[in-house]
């Protein structure tokens, strides 16, 4: 005698693989991301990070790397985190050190149209002008 295959029980909402923590550098704020950024966590990073160019005239710096993943959905959300920077002013930098953020970055072409540090350098360069 068989029985019915019932499907697992998946929870109703999964809880974020990624902590989030903002801080500063000279006048810059800091967002760091460690972990995945993926749909869980992408919101709550997109959140942080406009509230923080909100508040710093300065500049923003979105710290990726401790990322060990980065979905299309974190890409999405740097774009518009770039895009609400130009608006109000704000330079954005992008500093990755992992292949899980580097390369969907490069073949995607987006470390042409964000400003991309792969180094540990946090001190923003003035802001790249698309032709």
């Amino acid at each position: 005698m068989t029985h019915p295959v019932r499907p697992a029980r998946l929870p109703t909402r999964a809880a974020p693989l990624a902590d989030i923590t903002v801080g500063s550098v000279g006048d810059s704020t800091v967002v760091a991301v460690s972990g995945d950024l993926d749909s869980s966590s992408a919101e709550t990073f997109f959140e942080h990070t406009v509230t923080a160019i909100a508040q710093s005239p300065t500049g923003v710096i979105a710290d990726l790397g401790a990322v060990t993943f980065c979905s299309c959905r974190g890409l999405s959300v740097l774009l518009a985190a770039d895009h609400t920077a130009r608006l109000a002013e704000v330079s954005f930098t992008v500093l990755a050190r992992h292949r899980a953020v580097l390369r969907p970055l490069r073949l995607l072409g987006l470390d042409r149209t964000l400003d991309v540090r792969t180094g540990t350098s946090l001190v923003p360069l003035p802001r790249k002008e698309l032709s």
